[in-house]
């Protein structure tokens, strides 16, 4: 576990921020269903009925990235 950071942070890979940042924004276009499924994976996402939700987790994730994600 990172020491004085959430968490959550642990394992995250810009890519991975860039894809949130992207559904946060509405635009699924060039998202592949692996990159999403692996966002589920990691909780940051919940898909229902064919509509992807970021989770809390997502949403702390896109909310703290800026803080010594590189």
């Amino acid at each position: 576990m990172l020491e004085g950071r959430d968490a959550i942070l642990e394992g995250v890979m810009p890519m991975d921020v860039d894809q949130l940042r992207r559904l946060e924004q509405g635009g699924l276009d060039g998202q592949s269903a692996d990159g999403l499924a692996r966002l589920q994976a990691k909780g940051w996402i919940d898909s229902i009925g064919g509509v992807h939700l970021i989770t809390l987790t997502g949403r702390t994730l896109l909310e703290r990235s800026p803080y010594g994600l590189s």
